[in-house]
């Protein structure tokens, strides 16, 4: 498997929970102001279709730019449920369609397997969705577009925080812990091929069908994801 899981700066016990803070509002108010979940959206409706009833279970990691920047494409007439997105406890104990937005990266590989086999098990469909992918261009925009964007931003960002504009302009951390921990994600983000390996060794009753690649993002860029459903 070509992604390893390392450590995000969000996810340790150490780190300024304010600094969470910043990064996770960042990321959901970049997110939404580009449009950047929008090419999510065919992957989804597609995913819809499978799904027992009208009801999303937006598996959540509380990480940034997650359901929140989806939430308004989706079709309001379906109902949504949030559990938390860990492997100890999880069951798919609900039906509909499980969602992952931006967030699967963080699952280390047996929890993710869990997680899927759990979800294929009960016959439900999922959608794995990334917005980042390995290519190099995302690199340089992880590098070089995200600290700069950071800095122009900070007093835009809502909610408003003079803490954000101390941290960014007068103490300038925030630029560089956000990069710093892009850089890890990206590092983390399961490919299409790791996401087969993933998938290839779930066992689950009758015929489940997993789908998984790249589409453009319409920005020259790629986002990843995969699918799963069970064949009627």
């Amino acid at each position: 498997m070509k992604r390893k899981q390392i450590p995000q700066l969000m996810n340790q016990s150490w780190f300024p929970s304010l600094f969470s803070d910043f990064m996770m509002e960042f990321l959901t108010w970049f997110v939404n102001l580009v449009g950047a979940a929008k090419p999510f959206m065919p992957v989804i409706d597609a995913a819809m279709l499978s799904a027992p009833r009208k009801h999303f279970i937006n598996m959540d990691f509380q990480s940034g730019a997650g359901f929140e920047t989806v939430a308004p494409c989706l079709d309001a007439s379906w109902t949504v449920s949030h559990i938390p997105l860990q492997a100890a406890g999880f069951s798919a104990g609900e039906s509909g369609l499980y969602l992952s937005i931006n967030n699967f990266h963080q699952l280390h590989p047996d929890d993710a397997r869990s997680i899927l086999t759990e979800i294929a098990r009960s016959r439900n469909p999922v959608a794995i969705l990334e917005g980042n992918n390995d290519s190099l261009w995302q690199i340089f925009g992880m590098t070089v577009i995200v600290p700069l964007t950071v800095i122009l931003s900070a007093p835009f960002v809502k909610p408003f925080r003079i803490s954000r504009l101390l941290f960014t302009y007068v103490i300038p951390l925030l630029p560089c812990v956000t990069m710093i921990d892009g850089c890890l994600a990206l590092v983390k983000l399961y490919s299409p091929a790791d996401l087969r390996e993933l998938t290839d060794s779930i066992d689950a009753p009758g015929e489940y069908i997993w789908e998984t690649g790249k589409k453009d993002n319409g920005r020259g860029g790629k986002i990843i994801y995969l699918t799963g459903r069970a064949e009627k």
